[in-house]
C-alpha cells in the first residue's frame, strides 16, 4: 500500500523510539495497528458497497436492453 521498505520502517520506528522513548513504543504501536484495522475495514467496507452498487446497474442494464 505504501511500498515502505526493512530499512526505511526501521528509521521510522527508531525516531518514534527517540521521540517518545522504549516505555511508550508498544502503547503507540498499538495505536497504528488499531488505526490501520479501521481503515482496513472501512476500505472494506467502501469495497463492498461499490460492488453491490455497480452489481445491481449492471442488472438494470441488462433488463433494459433485454426489452
Amino acid at each position: 500500500m505504501f511500498d515502505i521498505g526493512g530499512s526505511e520502517l526501521m528509521v521510522i520506528l527508531l525516531g518514534i523510539l527517540i521521540l517518545f522513548g522504549p516505555d511508550k513504543l508498544p502503547d503507540i504501536l498499538k495505536t497504528i495497528r488499531s488505526g490501520t484495522n479501521k481503515i482496513n475495514q472501512a476500505k472494506n467496507e467502501i469495497t463492498k458497497e461499490i460492488t453491490s452498487i455497480t452489481s445491481d446497474l449492471d442488472k438494470n442494464i441488462k433488463n433494459n436492453l433485454k426489452l
